[in-house]
């Protein structure tokens, strides 16, 4: 593995091999950021830097560490919860069994937690000792999506590192560049991906199952415009069987409506669903020209999430996309 496979986090890999060459390696990480950010990639060629006889800004890929890492068969590397369910304190103790004793093959040994804020309260205090007399001869990776889900005494001991959503650019050459996509599917994943550079090679590779909810949505919107009022309530069944994925619904509406104000506006090279881009000039004709539908979408979801009523939430929401489309 190299470090020019991970996409983005440059200043974190910057970060990493200078700690390694400077050899100021903490004890200790956390690696903080949302599921899909490629937080187990970086953590693996960390690792694997770490154990490398030849490392010098990436592994070597030559020495039997590397060979062993890149097999998935080094005895010093170890992955921990790799199903990210709950972690008992009994694993954690078998943990601290094994940091206490000598690496089996190089100098160090590195172990990676998954869903490390899934430690019971009992698994973290246990672990929590271990960081208080650290060996010299492990480096423990912590991996979460939100680092405030550790003790604090946990996270106070470790060095933290919050990795940054991946530039839509950046995607955008990582999927041309590793899957060949067209132009057009790659923007799309660049946009719906919201910098989460796996969920963008899941939406190319079809896995994700945004694409064909946009095309869902779409219509949707078009029945929403097309009716009267009583629309609204013929929807309420829809919108309960698919409250668990509400985000993604006005997630997905609020960029059709800036696709069709893009339109309206003569800037269809900002349009994000060109295949749709006909009927967005057929909405433009419908709109009113209501700016801050945008806003009124956004305080939707954020009253959603506030736990207000959310059938009149959705409502009202609906209502308001008539106002402006009818």
């Amino acid at each position: 593995m190299l470090y020019s496979q991970i996409a983005g986090q440059e200043e974190i890999k910057t970060s990493l091999i200078k700690s390694i060459n400077n050899n100021k390696v903490s004890h200790c990480y956390i690696f903080e950021g949302p599921k899909g950010m490629g937080k187990y990639d970086l953590a693996l060629v960390f690792a694997q830097s770490l154990l490398c006889s030849n490392f010098t800004s990436n592994p070597c890929n030559e020495c039997l560490s590397c060979i062993k890492i890149n097999s998935g068969n080094h005895p010093d590397l170890h992955t921990i919860n790799n199903d990210e369910t709950t972690i008992k304190r009994e694993e954690i103790d078998t943990l601290i069994e094994s940091v206490y004793k000598k690496p089996y093959e190089s100098d160090k040994k590195v172990y990676i937690i998954k869903g490390a804020h899934e430690m019971t309260a009992q698994a973290a205090n246990t672990f929590l000792k271990t960081l208080e007399e650290p060996p010299g001869d492990s480096v423990i990776i912590l991996l979460t999506y939100n680092a405030n889900l550790l003790l604090p005494t946990i996270v106070s001991r470790c060095q933290t590192v919050k990795f940054r959503n991946v530039s839509k650019e950046t995607i955008k050459t990582y999927l041309q560049k590793n899957y060949g996509t067209s132009d057009e599917i790659t923007d799309l994943a660049a946009e719906y991906s919201k910098g989460i550079l796996n969920r963008a090679v899941n939406i190319v590779n079809g896995n994700d199952g945004i694409l064909s909810k946009r095309a869902e949505i779409i219509k949707l919107f078009e029945k929403i415009i097309s009716a009267d009022s009583e629309i609204i309530y013929e929807l309420e069944s829809y919108f309960e069987e698919n409250k668990d994925n509400i985000d993604i619904i006005i997630e997905i509406i609020m960029m059709w409506i800036r696709d069709v104000m893009f339109v309206k506006n003569n800037l269809d090279d900002l349009v994000i669903n060109k295949d749709y881009i006909q009927l967005a000039k057929m909405h433009v004709r419908l709109m009113k020209g209501n700016n801050d539908l945008i806003e009124i979408m956004q305080g939707t979801s954020d009253n959603i999430k506030s736990n207000v009523n959310y059938k009149l939430a959705i409502d009202n929401m609906l209502l308001k996309i008539q106002e402006v489309f009818k």
